[in-house]
């Protein structure tokens, strides 16, 4: 599991080309606080597929800065985002390498391992809860779907801008539930 880990850390944390800014150069500033918020999802390592997240924001621009790179550009068509590998981001204060789909189904398999990992030492830890939820496991009934987040987040991923559309729209019913409840109570 730990050279799992490492291995997808390599991959992840791979340097990207710098150049020294020059006044006659259109940059686009990324921050504040640099180029990521806070924190990071743990992945479901048995089941995400880090090429359905993988996010291109600075692709739009020939270079990109941000205010923890001050006189350093990047050039934005090398860089990406990806909320499934940003668990294993190691350095903050640098974007993040556009990743080939090679890297992408190597990190894949790498995840695979870590959850198979992960769920042997849950084995160790509880063995009498393990052996009978395995027992339960073995019969003819069929497996337990995936957690239902697991399918949600991959479905949201996959599908955006219906996602966005949903939202919009249930904060648009939102504000007219509002308004017709303001009116009720003034009448």
């Amino acid at each position: 599991m730990n050279a799992a880990i490492q291995r997808v850390q390599q991959i992840v944390n791979q340097p990207v080309t710098e150049l020294q800014r020059t006044p006659d150069m259109q940059v686009a500033t990324f921050g504040p606080h640099g180029w990521f918020h806070p924190g990071a999802i743990k992945p479901d390592f048995a089941i995400v597929d880090v090429r359905n997240t993988q996010e291109f924001p600075y692709s739009q621009y020939q270079y990109v800065t941000s205010d923890l790179n001050p006189g350093v550009v990047f050039l934005g068509s090398e860089l990406e985002f990806n909320s499934m590998t940003k668990y294993f981001y190691t350095n903050r204060s640098s974007p993040k390498k556009r990743l080939t789909e090679a890297e992408m189904l190597e990190i894949n398999q790498l995840y695979r391992v870590i959850g198979h990992c992960e769920h042997e030492l849950l084995d160790l830890e509880n063995p009498i809860q393990q052996q009978s939820l395995d027992e339960s496991q073995s019969s003819d009934e069929p497996q337990a779907p995936q957690p239902l987040f697991a399918e949600i987040h991959r479905w949201i991923f996959t599908h955006k801008p219906i996602a966005a559309g949903i939202v919009a729209g249930l904060l648009v019913l939102l504000v007219l539930l509002r308004i017709i409840q303001a009116r009720g109570t003034t009448n």
